[in-house]
């Protein structure tokens, strides 16, 4: 199978941010799956040659190529609505979008670009009727999943009582406040965290042009899965900002263009959009924790039992007040920990790694590998 790949290869289009999620998790694992050769397009060009030149070169790679499948993971407005359905009447080759975050951005963007490709995937089972109810019938729901080749066991001594990973936001900084009061003291790694977040969290000064800020910023996939491996109790915490915080007005008028923001005279759809956006949804990151044999208490969200049977694969927690009893009980029960950590590794090599997501989905667009 030949397959053409579009998406951001570093974050936010920041070479200093490292690579982006999209390039670390889809465009590697295309590459690393046997029988299949992946030609890159990257989002990125546009800011060397433009937005026209970056889709005329499209379609004259699809020309020249002829894939089976271009795989676009959605991000802004990088492509052009008439080459897409140049490709998809012209060509024999599928067209497949990758939306994420459709809990809230169905409204103001997956619904106005799902008609201009042949297939759409989504990660937010309740968008799937709603693609269906707009005149997209090819739709499939999938899930994020866990990077075996990056996020996997280190068997290192477990020196840290409970951490989170991710970025700083105010309601996860409000959590690790709560749980210090409780007397438990979390370690948290990502951008924007200070050196050490026992007591007060407050965030931290960014100020290295590579993003990793020393001790505060963020870090590498293999610090990610040093800490990870180092960590007794992981967190997923699964809260959302509310509707006064800026980043959710700012959706009303604002929108993303690539690599800058741009005004957005769409209300009416970015109200509807904005109404949804602190819904709770399914990250990536409780499938790369337990891909590191770690043991994981999570929120629930979006369907994540689902995925991790309860009490045996993943603890999960229903008030800031069981999160803080459930991560002293078990403190004090490592055996527990364990038996439900290996557990969930087991679910996750056997059925949620990216490698499992892409065969599922290729047999369900009929382009079996």
């Amino acid at each position: 199978m030949k397959i053409l790949y579009a998406g951001l290869r570093y974050e936010l289009y920041d070479p200093g941010r490292g690579w982006s999620f999209e390039y670390l998790n889809f465009f590697s694992t295309l590459r690393s799956l046997p029988g299949v050769e992946v030609i890159e397009h990257p989002f990125d060009r546009i800011l060397e040659v433009g937005r026209q030149k970056f889709n005329e070169e499209l379609f004259a790679l699809i020309r020249r190529e002829n894939p089976d499948l271009f795989f676009a993971f959605m991000y802004t407005d990088e492509l052009d609505r008439e080459i897409l359905l140049k490709i998809k009447n012209e060509t024999k080759t599928k067209t497949l979008a990758w939306f994420s975050d459709d809990y809230w951005r169905f409204w103001n963007y997956s619904r106005h670009w799902a008609p201009y490709f042949s297939w759409i995937v989504t990660t937010d089972a309740k968008a799937v009727e709603r693609y269906r109810d707009a005149g997209s019938k090819n739709v499939v729901h999938s899930q994020w999943a866990c990077n075996k080749d990056i996020f996997k066991p280190l068997d290192l001594q477990k020196d840290i009582n409970v951490s989170f990973v991710g970025q700083y936001k105010g309601p996860r900084a409000a959590v690790l406040r709560q749980l210090a009061r409780e007397g438990i003291n979390v370690e948290a790694f990502g951008f924007g965290w200070p050196a050490r977040t026992t007591g007060v969290v407050q965030p931290a000064r960014m100020n290295r042009s590579d993003g990793s800020g020393g001790p505060n910023g963020k870090i590498s996939e293999e610090k990610m899965v040093e800490i990870i491996s180092r960590s007794k109790i992981n967190l997923n915490l699964n809260v959302r900002p509310g509707f006064f915080a800026p980043r959710a007005l700012a959706r009303l008028f604002l929108k993303k263009s690539m690599n800058r923001l741009v005004p957005d005279i769409h209300l009416i759809d970015n109200i509807r959009a904005y109404l949804h956006f602190p819904t709770l949804h399914i990250h990536a990151r409780p499938f790369e924790l337990a891909g590191c044999r770690a043991f994981v208490i999570s929120g629930h969200s979006g369907g994540i039992e689902d995925y991790y049977e309860k009490d045996k694969e993943t603890v999960f927690y229903s008030s800031l007040e069981d999160l803080a009893k459930k991560i002293k009980f078990y403190l004090a029960h490592p055996e527990e920990r364990e038996r439900i950590a290996e557990a969930a590794y087991r679910r996750t090599l056997a059925e949620h790694t990216y490698e499992c997501r892409f065969r599922r989905l290729f047999r369900e667009i009929n382009l079996p590998l």
